[in-house]
């Protein structure tokens, strides 16, 4: 039995050869389709199966003719970035995030329309390395701190919040992306959001902010990010399926209008430093807010 991938890069079949020599016969398919063949994972042109007869139908190209390969500069760039990010580790979040992005978006692309995007393997190499870096910053940063900065204790606090509410934003964009641009309260529970979970209150901050972390366990891998570091009254939690408000330094806001598309709405705060983290995934510093 053979399968088709047709122009919409969506799979068809199985078919009997019977069933494809008639598709060839009506002009269905030509010697470019590709096709993937019994007992086979490959898929090849059409014209290179010699039961289909090419040879003999006219205006069909030769089985040699060349074929534009899939484009996988994207997920060349997510693997080139994650490797960077682990052999530069202190520079992890520079090079990290992008890889993270750029990987999520390259196999994105691999599953809607295989035949013109290629490098899912990569994307994904760059997304792990992307992710493990960040990983390796969080844990081991603050311990390779040079004497020197020991007396800015409170700077680099400060700094490593910042970088915590970062890849929260990430986390936030990276599962709308898979959610038709939504958070997850702002999808039921149905289809794994929490929009039935929420308790807004008078000020906006959600008191079940921690149903809505837990939505995103995949995206952030971590419950240490969902701690400040100046904050001595909260402890990470063990595993997200433990995570409860006295795991939580963060503040998160709620609501139908909370969306990518209203960038300079806030999501989320750090009440100890007063860092803003907008929906457009940006952190802006307490003394720089936006005005």
């Amino acid at each position: 039995m053979y399968k088709i991938l047709g122009p919409d890069g969506k799979e068809h079949g199985p078919y009997n050869l019977q069933e494809m020599r008639q598709w060839i016969r009506e002009g269905r398919m030509d010697g470019r389709t590709l096709v993937q063949g019994p007992d086979s994972s490959e898929w090849r042109p059409a014209s290179t199966f010699p039961e289909f007869g090419f040879s003999a139908t006219p205006g069909s190209p030769p089985p040699s003719e060349p074929r534009t390969p899939p484009r996988a500069g994207l997920a060349i760039t997510s693997l080139v970035l994650g490797i960077l990010s682990l052999v530069i580790l202190f520079v992890g979040f520079l090079a990290g995030i992008p890889a993270i992005i750029c990987g999520h978006m390259a196999r994105s692309r691999a599953r809607r329309a295989p035949a013109q995007y290629g490098g899912a393997g990569l994307a994904l190499a760059g997304l792990i390395m992307g992710y493990v870096s960040l990983a390796f910053s969080l844990v081991l940063l603050p311990g390779w701190l040079p004497r020197a900065l020991v007396a800015g204790k409170e700077k680099a606090q400060s700094i490593t919040c910042v970088n915590n509410m970062k890849l929260i934003g990430l986390s936030f964009r990276i599962w709308a992306g898979d959610n038709n641009d939504r958070f997850p309260f702002n999808v039921s529970t149905s289809r794994g959001g929490t929009r039935e979970l929420c308790q807004p209150g008078s000020d906006g901050f959600d008191h079940n902010a921690a149903y809505h972390f837990r939505a995103l366990s995949n995206e952030l891998i971590t419950t240490r990010i969902l701690v400040c570091p100046a904050d001595k009254d909260k402890q990470p939690a063990q595993g997200f399926e433990a995570l409860e408000a006295a795991n939580l330094s963060y503040k998160l806001r709620t609501g139908k209008d909370l969306t990518e598309a209203n960038a300079k709405e806030i999501l989320v705060v750090c009440p100890i430093h007063n860092h803003i983290l907008y929906c457009d995934g940006s952190v802006v510093e307490g003394q720089e807010r936006r005005r």
